[in-house]
């Protein structure tokens, strides 16, 4: 049976400090049919002004809708599978999203590290990730509002970027973080894309940074499931301080 469920929750953070400390509303979409369930969250702060965390959730919530609709191609498609393949197992579709919140009264930041799992067959799902970050003047942080990638060095990030990650040999393997990071395909100054090798038409190393939370003692950067480490590891994370990324940063700092 067709269930629609759009709920507003209320949730009080209690913090620290009160320049930037708000009360946070949580809002939730829900969606299940015989076919794929949708839930997604996302906080309604008032810092976004221009609704960006609402827009990117509901285009995502009514693009699923659209393209998982029962009768639709994909789910005539997954029915004739299904009828070829008796002993296949049924699938159901799904896309979830969460959020959570990183609060920095002392930078007067509020960072959101949204997480997105989807499943649409096969062993296991994929999880991918989308952060948002607000001032205290209620703008959206762009990563090149803080990250100078002139001169090479968005590729200059991205080695410091592999060398932290590397450093956990538990978790990071050159063979997962180079690719990962569009290093492995450089030709040996170190600087001119290899176009054979990546089999693309251009690489934009400022790309690697576009997921990230604002910490105290640094920033936070988060890549998706299989981008820099075996699928098992999930969603993975890097950090490096702010004196690590001292010759990088613009001046003056957007917070």
């Amino acid at each position: 049976m067709f269930r629609l469920f759009i709920a507003l929750t209320l949730f009080t953070l209690i913090r620290c400090s009160t320049s930037i400390s708000a009360t946070e509303k949580k809002v939730v979409l829900s969606d299940s049919t015989e076919f794929y369930t949708l839930h997604i969250e996302y906080p309604d702060d008032y810092r976004d002004v221009d609704g960006v965390m609402k827009t990117f959730s509901h285009e995502a919530f009514d693009k699923k809708k659209e393209e998982w609709k029962v009768g639709g191609e994909l789910y005539n498609e997954e029915k004739k599978v299904s009828e070829m393949f008796a002993d296949r197992a049924y699938v159901k579709y799904a896309y979830h999203q969460e959020f959570e919140s990183f609060l920095e009264d002392s930078l007067e930041t509020i960072s959101y590290l949204f997480t997105i799992y989807e499943y649409t067959g096969g062993a296991n799902g994929n999880v991918i990730t989308k952060t948002f970050t607000f001032n205290k003047d209620k703008k959206l942080v762009d990563i090149q509002d803080i990250l100078d990638f002139n001169d090479y060095k968005d590729i200059k990030l991205s080695r410091l970027l592999a060398d932290k990650a590397l450093s956990d040999t538990t978790l990071f393997f050159k063979d997962f973080v180079e690719p990962g990071l569009g290093l492995a395909y450089l030709k040996g100054d170190g600087i001119t894309l290899d176009h054979d090798k990546c089999n693309c038409d251009g690489y934009f190393f400022g790309s690697n940074f576009q997921n990230f939370v604002i910490r105290k003692d640094g920033i936070t950067f988060y890549f998706d499931k299989y981008t820099l480490a075996p699928g098992a590891a999930g969603i993975t994370k890097v950090h490096l301080s702010w004196d690590e990324l001292t010759p990088y940063l613009k001046k003056p700092l957007p917070f």
